[in-house]
């Protein structure tokens, strides 16, 4: 089939479809989109809470949760009631209504059935206040946060120690402010960086020691702003930035944000991949317009991947295959399509929480079952001859939402009904857009709770010096220079922990000013957006393989207004590496 053009359901925008949609959408049998790439991130997107928590209790001992669950008239169940014998999710099964929008009946299954209060799997140690927690130890304020110990402030990181404020890193130790990084160690304020110790405020570098203010180096030490120094004059030089004061640590990072608009910009960080279009693919094949994929073969349109296999449409996956239109579909899990969290699993569709379940329809909250429908328990041949029947069902009395949008089946979960405020959600962070945007759009806003934090030091009145800061800063509520302002969910006050008291004495590094979810947005305004544009190499250098301008052409995450002049690989490597 050739490639399609057609306007997207919601934005009205016209996308294509390619041949190897077509061929996947053959494959698993469901139907073609009807919205486009960008209105499907965002619609995934909107069911995906992770930073913001609530205290709840248990629906069956009582115990108090940090869950990512609002109090919405729902149960939530901790770990150890969800998995045990004193409830049967069973007990909210519907009759299929077969008059009535299939979205319509699932809904109310999902407004009944008690959750699991948040998103944990595998060994879970001293980790109360991380969400989308797989196997950590002492891991606090962290999201999608997987084999980790002691790490705080961070989200996307995986297998890493002592390390606080990062944000998509692998393999890190004792580091902070580190975006987009891969094996460094003792290095604070770094993009996308690779294998580097003891380095500081540095981008696009590999395998570098004891750099500052420097990018675009490979294999050096000793480099303060791009110049080579003796390792004399380079302590000196990382002394005079007095980075244990606010006003040294403010300086340094504005020149650092300069530093980064005017280095050169690899147009996509690909690594040991083939035919691979997007960013952050390491160890892949066959990766088309998707972000964040680490040992990945045949993923499309997708970010948030991990040791997957033919993912298309899907964000969070830790080794599943087969996986389409879902969110967190992960550990083992196969065929999955158009559901959120379900561990273990297969052959699930239009499913939520879900865990050790296969060949279930439109289910809530299941454990160990097969063959069920809205959460009611059918024989295997009963399922089978249902199944067809509904989905033709879906097609014919589609569900409508108040925008006038179709859900025929072939259409993720109706924003409408997610969970979540849009502003509550990973979509604010990368598809950021207004109140009233949102809810012209039909989406849910959360409305800013009030807080009441008896403030015991301003702002202005943060200690300059961190070496001056005695430890009953640990008692102190501090108030987040954003002051509830902004749009990243400012909690308008933190604190600092013992730990990270000690981190940041053992740095030399001043107290921050701005609350954990300020500083998580600012590492977000670090990254590119979750979108390609076809550019040509900016390259004009005598002596490249080239004559006159390069002209190779490539997709990239530099939208053609950024200032960073843009690089093509060839260029890049014979420049940079």
């Amino acid at each position: 089939m050739e490639q399609e053009n057609r306007n997207c359901a919601n934005c009205k925008n016209q996308f294509a479809l390619s041949p190897d949609d077509f061929a996947f959408y053959e494959k698993i049998k469901v139907p073609p989109p009807t919205w486009c790439v960008d209105c499907r991130r965002v619609r995934r997107m909107l069911w995906r809470n992770m930073r913001s928590l609530y205290r709840r209790s248990c629906m069956i001992c009582k115990k108090t949760l940090i869950s990512m669950y609002p109090d919405d008239g729902c149960p939530v169940l901790c770990t150890e009631c969800f998995n045990g014998d004193g409830w049967n999710p069973l007990d909210f099964g519907r009759d299929i209504e077969w008059n009535v929008p299939f979205f319509e009946q699932w809904r109310k299954v999902l407004a009944a059935t008690p959750r699991h209060y948040n998103y944990r799997s595998g060994t879970i140690v001293n980790s109360d206040y991380a969400n989308y927690s797989v196997n950590n130890k002492d891991a606090y304020l962290c999201f999608s946060v997987t084999d980790c110990e002691n790490v705080s402030y961070s989200e996307n990181i995986d297998t890493s120690k002592d390390s606080f404020d990062n944000l998509g890193v692998q393999s890190i130790n004792n580091s902070s402010w580190n975006v987009d990084v891969e094996g460094n160690f003792n290095c604070q304020w770094a993009l996308q960086t690779k294998a580097s110790i003891d380095c500081l405020f540095i981008f696009d570098c590999d395998n570098c020691q004891n750099c500052t203010l420097s990018s675009n180096l490979r294999n050096q030490s000793y480099y303060f702003r791009n110049q080579k120094v003796s390792k004399e004059e380079y302590q000196k030089l990382v002394a005079e930035l007095a980075l244990n004061t606010r006003a040294g640590m403010e300086r340094t990072r504005k020149e650092y944000m300069e530093l980064i608009k005017h280095s050169i910009a690899r147009y996509a960080n690909i690594f040991t991949s083939r035919n691979a279009t997007g960013d952050f693919i390491s160890n892949s094949r066959d990766v088309r317009d998707s972000f964040d994929v680490h040992d990945g073969e045949n993923i499309t349109h997708s970010n948030r991947i991990i040791h997957a296999k033919d993912c298309h449409d899907a964000y969070g996956i830790l080794n599943g295959e087969l996986q389409y239109e879902t969110l967190a579909g992960s550990v083992q899990s196969y065929n999955i399509r158009f559901s959120i969290i379900c561990l273990t699993c297969k052959n699930m569709q239009y499913s939520v929480f879900c865990r050790n379940c296969s060949d279930c329809f439109g289910c809530v909250g299941l454990k160990d079952r097969q063959h069920c429908i809205l959460n009611k328990q059918y024989s295997k041949e009963e399922y089978e001859k249902l199944l067809p029947q509904l989905i033709a069902q879906m097609a014919e009395h589609p569900y409508v939402d108040s925008n006038g949008r179709i859900y025929p089946y072939g259409e993720f979960f109706p924003p409408a009904m997610s969970l979540f405020g849009y502003n509550e959600t990973t979509a604010s962070e990368y598809f950021p857009i207004t109140q009233e945007a949102a809810l012209a759009k039909g989406y849910r806003w959360k409305e800013r709770e009030k807080r009441d934090y008896a403030i015991t030091i301003s702002n202005a009145d943060i200690p300059e010096d961190i070496k001056t800061v005695d430890d009953m800063i640990t008692k102190e509520v501090i108030e987040c220079g954003h002051g509830g302002t902004c749009e990243h969910q400012c909690s308008t006050a933190f604190r600092i922990t013992p730990e990270e008291l000690s981190f940041l004495r053992h740095k030399s590094l001043a107290l921050p000013v701005l609350c954990p979810n300020c500083r998580h947005y600012a590492r977000v305004q670090l990254r590119n957006p979750m979108r390609l544009w076809r550019r040509t190499c900016m390259c004009a250098k005598v002596g490249h393989i080239h004559q006159g301008k390069c002209p190779n052409e490539f997709e990239t995450s530099y939208a053609p207004d950024r200032l960073e002049t843009v690089y093509c690989e060839q260029c890049y490597q014979a420049e940079v590496a």
